[in-house]
Order: structure tokens, then C-alpha cells, then sequence
């Protein structure tokens, strides 16, 4: 997961990830890295300050499509969306 670090996140939450996540999770995100970072950037991209938290606590989120995650949270008044999850990270939900 080494990926992660080029992307400014800390040893820490790299070992949370891991304590947090099952092995299959774990390993079906490394296997989807380009995916994964292009998620991670759009999130960082339109405000979504929680991504530590998402990472560590819903990683298979990041998983998923990178197209049907933008769409998604595009069918959604994304500011609001936005809002909802960096207060409460199960908002994520909504997708």
C-alpha cells in the first residue's frame, strides 16, 4: 500500500487501514490501486475532508468504479452530499 504514501498518507493511517479491513478488502484495493487513487483524488477534489476515515473504515468504497462513484455522488446535490459526509462518514451510504 505504499501507493497511499505518494498520496500524503501517513504510516498510521496506512496501519489503520489494515487493522480495520479484512485481507480480501485489503487486498481487492491494492489490486484496484489506479482506480482507488483516481477516487481519492476526485473525493479530495470536491471537499470531502474525511478521506483517512473513509479509507480506514469503508475501503471497499474505493473499490468501486471510479466513473460510478463521480456518478453518483452527482445525482446528488454533491455540496450537500459533500457536507453530510465530512460530519458523519456514514452518509457514504447515500451512493
Amino acid at each position: 500500500m505504499d501507493f497511499l504514501k505518494d498520496l500524503g498518507f501517513s504510516d498510521e493511517v496506512i496501519l489503520k487501514i489494515k487493522e480495520n479491513n479484512s485481507p480480501n478488502v485489503i487486498r481487492q484495493f491494492i489490486c484496484d490501486r489506479e482506480n482507488a487513487k483516481k477516487n481519492i483524488e476526485y473525493m479530495r477534489e470536491i471537499d470531502i475532508l474525511v478521506v483517512d476515515d473513509l479509507l480506514i473504515r469503508r475501503l471497499e468504497i474505493f473499490s468501486i468504479d471510479y466513473e460510478r462513484v463521480r456518478k453518483a455522488i452527482e445525482k446528488f446535490n454533491a455540496s450537500v452530499l459533500v457536507a453530510l459526509i465530512n460530519e458523519d462518514i456514514s452518509a457514504i451510504n447515500f451512493l
